[in-house]
């Protein structure tokens, strides 16, 4: 409707009051707002026949938008936080418990705990976080799992990706094993020191081992950490630019933890006349072994000269 069309039918209904004796009386002020814009009349002259006179004045119109104002609170939602779960895990075959994710939110939501990667459908993880193998793992058949360990708290989630590596655990042998007992002692020469094995009671021996038995370097005592056993065919192994030997060779636990050992055998047929110890971590910490027939002495240790 246009301002000018709106403008005449409101003088049209103003004209029946002011030809009607004049009910609206001389010098009243209206305001009408047309649009934008806001017309102000006033009655200057009204007869009885003759017809009433307006003036009226432009004035430019404001708007108001009603406001409302209410109180809101908006609240931030914190991921939860995956606890002490190291990248690589080290667990013995022919077990199923993997070990628990413990996670945490400072929101204290209610957690889920999920698994994707490439070997998810292999393990299971439980409501409370315990992770296991659906199937006990056989190192000879799969010896690592990589998976990725999804927490939510119903708004955020968060991930780390995991990898399982799986010890291989000393098969059942015919005979007892022969068991050695390692332990770590310090050495000096006068001039400076360094850890070296100590093989029953011997630092760095050299010993014999027969054929067709099965031997266990023990690693329990505390002092073992980070000192595990291997073997190579090089002297100092890995350090010497050898390599490590490991036909018939086996490893339980961590060094330094109880019922940890890295177990040999050595076949009747076996070629093999001398093999060394040493620790891949450290250099110049083992010694030699001398391989010989089989006879009823078992093993022999024989004292390093220095």
């Amino acid at each position: 409707m246009s301002i000018l069309f709106t403008l005449v039918l409101i003088l049209s209904i103003l004209s029946l009051h002011i030809y009607d004796n004049c009910s609206i009386k001389l010098g009243q002020i209206m305001k009408i707002k047309l649009g934008t814009a806001i017309m102000t009349f006033a009655l200057v002259a009204c007869g009885g026949g003759g017809g009433g006179e307006m003036n009226y004045t432009n004035e430019a119109a404001t708007s108001t938008t009603p406001t409302t104002s209410a109180n809101s609170t908006t609240t931030s939602n914190s991921a939860p936080t995956i606890n002490d779960l190291p990248m690589t895990m080290q667990v013995n075959e022919n077990q199923t418990q993997i070990g628990d994710v413990n996670a945490t939110d400072s929101d204290n939501d209610e957690l889920g705990y999920m698994l994707g990667g490439a070997d998810a459908d292999l393990l299971q993880i439980s409501p409370t976080g315990t992770l296991s193998f659906r199937d006990a793992p056989d190192y000879e058949t799969k010896s690592s799992y990589i998976v990725t360990v999804s927490v939510s708290d119903g708004t955020d989630t968060t991930t780390q990706n995991l990898t399982i590596n799986i010890t291989d655990v000393a098969e059942t042998v015919s005979q007892a094993p022969v068991e050695l007992v390692v332990i770590i002692q310090s050495v000096s020469d006068g001039y400076s020191s360094s850890n070296k094995y100590s093989v029953d009671g011997e630092i760095a021996p050299t010993i014999t081992l027969e054929k067709g038995k099965t031997y266990r370097f023990l690693q329990s005592d505390a002092s073992n950490s980070n000192h595990p056993v291997r073997f190579s065919l090089t002297s100092n192994g890995t350090h010497n630019n050898g390599t490590e030997f490991s036909d018939n060779v086996s490893f339980v636990g961590q060094p330094g933890s109880i019922g940890a050992y890295t177990q040999i055998q050595i076949p009747s047929d076996s070629n093999l006349t001398t093999l060394y110890y040493y620790c891949s971590n450290h250099s110049g910490m083992g010694g030699a072994i001398r391989i010989s027939t089989e006879n009823s002495s078992g093993y022999g240790i024989t004292p390093r000269s220095y």
